[in-house]
């Protein structure tokens, strides 16, 4: 058996291990592989809810595992055919199958797909912490079913023939030229009409900025929006949320309401990017220090 010490970790946090993602990739490579594990097209779900009682698709098990981690004294899969496979060849593929997604992001490694690891790394931080997530017993919820589609995204050639971009890179890409070289959205739509007109029919580029944008957008961190005085003086936050004025210069809020039923818009508004997200993104790709 090889070793599974990647299965459990003492606090939730370790679900967000990218070696976790990987080993139950690995998992699911292992138990699909063996046509005798499905029941009715799903196959049992060894996460900690579900204990191998339910059989499910196995994108909601890859859901269930990345959000709540399996079962205890699960680390011999013997109720998915680990005691069961035919010879030492299919043990040895299994192993290799294994072995290959935990190590993914180890250095070297030309098989790694970095914008479906950006998708995994979005998948996990949505899903938050192991206990908070509901338990999704037949279907994914809309939340993870868009998520399966940027997986496929990912993987998705962006024309037929193409092997060097997916649909997702594609986008990513052009946002980046977006982003660097300060292109407006008139700039960026210009762009990709001109690249759709020479392209091969049957390109899935998006069409426009706010096509791309919406499919990104499950991607990003967010941030939060806050009113604050124009003069720098004070932010409509926690105990000031309801004041209208700002406490040191008298300056209003918002700016005048022309017409009836307008909403109210803020003189200024800062952007808070918080930091705690962020950093638990950034632990998603580093390796756990070795015992």
């Amino acid at each position: 058996m090889d070793d599974r010490s990647w299965m459990y970790w003492d606090s939730p946090q370790g679900l967000l291990r990218m070696n976790y993602c990987n080993g139950v990739q690995g998992f699911i490579n292992f138990a699909t592989s063996i046509p005798m594990n499905f029941t009715d097209g799903g196959i049992r779900c060894p996460c900690w809810k579900c204990k191998n009682l339910q059989f499910l698709h196995q994108d909601v098990i890859t859901m269930h595992l990345l959000t709540k981690g399996f079962m205890e004294d699960y680390l011999c899969w013997y109720a998915h055919g680990e005691l069961f496979v035919p010879n030492e060849s299919m043990v040895e593929r299994v192993v290799r199958s294994i072995s290959s997604a935990s190590n993914m992001h180890e250095v070297g490694n030309e098989n790694s797909n970095p914008y479906r690891n950006m998708v995994m790394d979005a998948m996990r931080m949505s899903e938050g912490n192991v206990s908070e997530c509901p338990i999704v017993e037949e279907e994914p919820n809309a939340n993870a079913a868009r998520f399966f589609d940027m997986l496929k995204d990912s993987d998705e050639p962006l024309y037929d023939c193409c092997t060097n971009h997916s649909k997702l890179s594609a986008v990513a890409q052009v946002f980046t030229i977006k982003s660097d070289h300060g292109l407006s959205e008139a700039g960026y739509d210009k762009i990709i009409e001109w690249a759709r007109s020479i392209l091969p029919e049957g390109i899935k580029l998006k069409e426009n900025f706010y096509a791309a944008k919406s499919m990104m957008k499950p991607l990003g961190l967010g941030y939060q929006k806050i009113d604050m005085c124009p003069n720098f003086y004070m932010l409509y936050y926690l105990k000031n949320i309801e004041l209208t004025e700002c406490i040191t210069c008298g300056h209003s809020r918002y700016k005048p309401r022309i017409g009836i039923g307008k909403t109210l818009v803020a003189y200024k508004k800062l952007r808070y990017f918080p930091i705690t997200p962020r950093l638990q993104r950034y632990s998603c790709h580093q390796r756990p220090l070795s015992t």
